[in-house]
């Protein structure tokens, strides 16, 4: 695993423009958010092996959380289930639904598209679960983009003062191993009679752009005639204030319904379960909601079962389930915070990260070491729902960035990388996208003509 600097594409902007969702974001050298608007663009290449060991890593991670998810649904003792529900500060109105969403196979089960899982590898080659990104894992289109900017510096850019070497590749099968999940989907939700709806906040570029890329690869790959709409979550407004487009609704049987009152028999989303959960309680709907979702009538992805594994909570449980067994490897000592055991009270005494159960991109995160916080990110209301303690772990840096590996999973296979570097060893929501490189020589050699 190492740096390798790269050259910034005459034409960077433009092909971004041209090539990706997210494009502006990405194509905005102010903003840094591509690796193109650093004044030395760099790429980090793994050999083949690392490529094995990440896609074994992210395997086995995800046969932990699926051997996690059989155990925190199986009551050993009555109530046992209900009582971890309650830990991880789930409203109870929704237990029974999250629960049918996990045991649920007739007349489907409930279907996940994709997981990423946020992990360190280290230069000595340890491989470490940070976080799990089950509800809304974001960063596919980025993913994508990679592969078009590999594509192109491939073809374009190899008589540059930085070739890549003849020999690289990518990790990177997200678009075929998504466009296999719809196909799946599809047949099992019956979607080609249903059609599909995407939620999205109205006022989150990165939501838009994550549903435009997967129903691209939804219509390119498996049918161009599925009906799909985009559903904004509170609506659209003109600069007037007037409604112009109403937001996601619920009726009085308890079903999601469109801006023409249409009832929603798949949805695809990407807004957390905790607030949707929050927004019916303050409209009055939370039993309606509940209801509908224990029979299963709506389908939603990512599924209710997914709320579970993205609560940071649930990585506390898994470290007290697993640490004695062979997914220890991957694991960090992880507790909640209101753990008083005598291994808990040691990480809080020295260097560890704490943060918030719900949340997301570094939100009310700090690095602490027993006399304070070393490093802290704002909590923007998070954090009441309670925190987890982290072992902390020292994530790799190139030219001053601190950088993460997102790994992929799809269908339980390992579907590629995507990797986010910070100035700050906290990585948060305006990071930097880095591209990655697979290379055993590391060589550039010319083709003879």
């Amino acid at each position: 695993m190492r740096p390798l600097k790269v050259i910034r594409r005459p034409n960077w902007q433009r092909h971004i423009q041209e090539n990706a969702y997210q494009a502006d974001v990405l194509s905005d050298a102010k903003q840094k958010y591509w690796i193109e608007a650093l004044p030395q663009p760099f790429a980090i290449q793994f050999d083949t092996q690392e490529e094995q060991a990440m896609a074994e890593a992210t395997e086995r991670i995800w046969d932990l959380c699926v051997e996690f998810l059989d155990w925190f649904f199986t009551d050993a003792q009555e109530g046992d289930v209900d009582r971890r529900l309650a830990t991880l500060k789930i409203r109870p109105e929704y237990w029974q639904a999250i629960k049918n969403s996990w045991d649920r196979t007739e007349p489907v089960e409930d279907l996940s598209l994709c997981t990423r899982f946020d992990l360190v590898v280290t230069e000595d080659r340890q491989i470490k679960l940070i976080e799990i990104n089950g509800e809304t894992p974001l960063l596919g289109a980025e993913t994508i983009y990679q592969w078009n900017w590999f594509v192109d510096y491939k073809r374009n850019h190899q008589a540059s003062q930085a070739p890549l070497p003849s020999d690289a590749s990518q990790f990177n099968e997200f678009w075929e191993m998504i466009a296999g999940q719809w196909r799946r989907i599809v047949e099992d939700y019956q979607i080609k009679k249903t059609g599909i709806s995407f939620l999205v906040d109205e006022n989150l570029e990165e939501d838009q752009e994550m549903a435009m890329q997967l129903i691209q690869i939804l219509q390119d790959e498996v049918d161009d005639q599925i009906y799909v709409q985009l559903v904004y979550l509170r609506g659209l407004q003109d600069p007037q204030g007037n409604v112009t487009q109403r937001g996601l609704g619920l009726d009085e049987a308890g079903y999601f319904i469109d801006h023409v009152n249409e009832r929603i028999p798949v949805l695809w989303k990407m807004y957390d379960w905790s607030d949707i959960q929050n927004d019916m309680a303050n409209e009055g709907s939370t039993e309606a909601l509940a209801r509908r979702l224990e029979a299963g009538d709506v389908k939603v992805i990512e599924p209710l079962w997914k709320q579970v594994l993205s609560n940071k909570g649930s990585l506390a449980m898994m470290w007290d389930q697993f640490k004695d067994s062979d997914y220890r490897p991957y694991l960090l000592e992880t507790y909640l915070d209101s753990n008083l055991s005598p291994e808990a009270t040691k990480l809080i005494l020295g260097m560890h990260v704490k943060k918030p159960m719900l949340g997301m991109e570094g939100v009310g995160t700090s690095i602490e070491a027993g006399v304070g916080a070393l490093e802290q990110r704002d909590t923007l209301g998070y954090g009441q729902e309670g925190f987890i303690i982290q072992e902390y772990i020292e994530l790799p840096q190139a030219f001053g960035y601190h950088y993460m590996v997102g790994s992929w999973v799809i269908n339980d296979e390992a579907a590629g990388i995507v990797i986010r570097g910070d100035t700050s060893r906290i990585t948060g929501r305006h990071c930097l996208i880095i591209p990655h490189l697979i290379s055993d020589d590391g060589l550039y050699i010319p083709e003879s003509t």
